[in-house]
Order: structure tokens, then C-alpha cells, then sequence
């Protein structure tokens, strides 16, 4: 696991900001920001956690390669310098680009949860200051390591690292560009 803070100039960072939080962009709700009570996440492969919620949210995807066929969002260019400065393999497959935005809720973390079902990496790039901890958890289920957000960093791990989004408690929001490539 890797954090690199200021990832990208202040003045981009600012944009993405903007952008995303613009009356124009385009989010979506989610009743469960993990997708557990969407019925797209009833992998049978899934581990519980009891102590994890769901809870609702708007997500935004900017890429999606499901079935071979790419989906990308009209804001997919803006983005992708983004993943291009953290990414260090010189060959890699873009999997998917999702946003997410979290309000408070008073619900610990949400449901953790592996993005994709082939081996990959997770860049989480934090968009605003916020709290609402990204929460990853060993090979026995604990928690392992938390990653508060902080506006301009990412965080790069395993995609077969089990992880959950916190909902913030301080903050109004917590927004996240979440990037899974092979």
C-alpha cells in the first residue's frame, strides 16, 4: 500500500473539485454505496462483516468496460491525466473509473468489499478534505490500516485487499475518485 500526497498540481486538484461538485454533473443514488443491497454485489465468494453497514449515496461513473464494450462519461478525458500520474506500469487495462460522493449519516463504515473479480490495483484519489476513513482489513477480516482523506492524495493497493468506505461525521461530504486497472 502506497499514499502519495499531492499527486497531482493544486490548480488541477481544484478543477476536479469543481467539477464534481458542480449542479452539472451527473450523479447518481445508490441505496448502498457498496452495492450489497443493490443486488449487484451478491457475490457468492463475499465475506460478512457484521459489524459493517450500508449506507446510501451518488456515484458517478466516468469508465466502465463491462461484457468488452467501453462506457465512458462525457468528463472520462478530464480524469484520465489523473490516473496517468500514479500509475507506474508502462502497459495497463483500465477496468473502471468510478466517483463517489458520501454525506454523513452517523454509520461507521460501509461494507468492505473487492472492486473487481480478477487480480488488479485500486487507486483511491481523494477530491476534498474530509473525514470518513477508507478502512482496509487483513487476511483475517481485522482492520488493518485506516486512510483519512485528504484533498489531492491516493492511495494504491491490491485490489484483493478487502476495504470500506466511512461515511464522514465533521465534514458534509467525502468524495472519491475511485480508479481499478490491470
Amino acid at each position: 500500500m502506497k499514499v502519495i500526497n499531492n499527486v497531482i498540481p493544486k490548480k488541477y486538484q481544484d478543477q476536479i473539485e469543481k467539477m464534481m461538485l458542480s449542479l452539472e454533473f451527473d450523479w447518481h443514488f445508490l441505496d448502498d454505496i457498496t452495492y450489497a443491497l443493490n443486488g449487484e454485489n451478491d457475490d457468492p465468494k463475499r465475506v460478512e462483516f457484521p459489524d459493517a453497514k450500508g449506507s446510501p449515496g451518488f456515484a458517478h461513473m466516468f469508465y466502465h468496460k463491462p461484457d468488452g464494450v467501453d462506457i465512458m462519461s462525457k468528463n472520462y478525458l478530464f480524469i484520465l491525466p489523473l490516473l496517468l500520474s500514479f500509475v507506474e506500469e508502462d502497459n495497463f487495462e483500465l477496468l473502471r473509473i468510478k466517483g463517489g460522493l458520501l454525506l454523513p449519516t452517523g454509520i461507521g463504515y460501509n461494507q468492505p468489499h473487492i472492486d473487481a473479480d480478477v487480480p488488479h490495483k485500486v487507486g483511491l484519489y481523494y477530491v476534498n478534505e474530509s473525514d470518513g476513513d477508507t478502512v482496509f482489513f487483513n487476511k483475517n477480516n481485522q482492520v488493518e490500516k485506516r486512510v483519512q482523506p485528504k484533498k489531492g492524495s491516493v492511495v494504491i493497493f491490491d485490489g484483493s485487499t478487502y476495504h470500506a468506505s466511512s461515511c464522514p461525521l465533521y465534514h458534509n461530504k467525502r468524495v472519491v475518485i475511485n480508479f481499478n486497472y490491470v
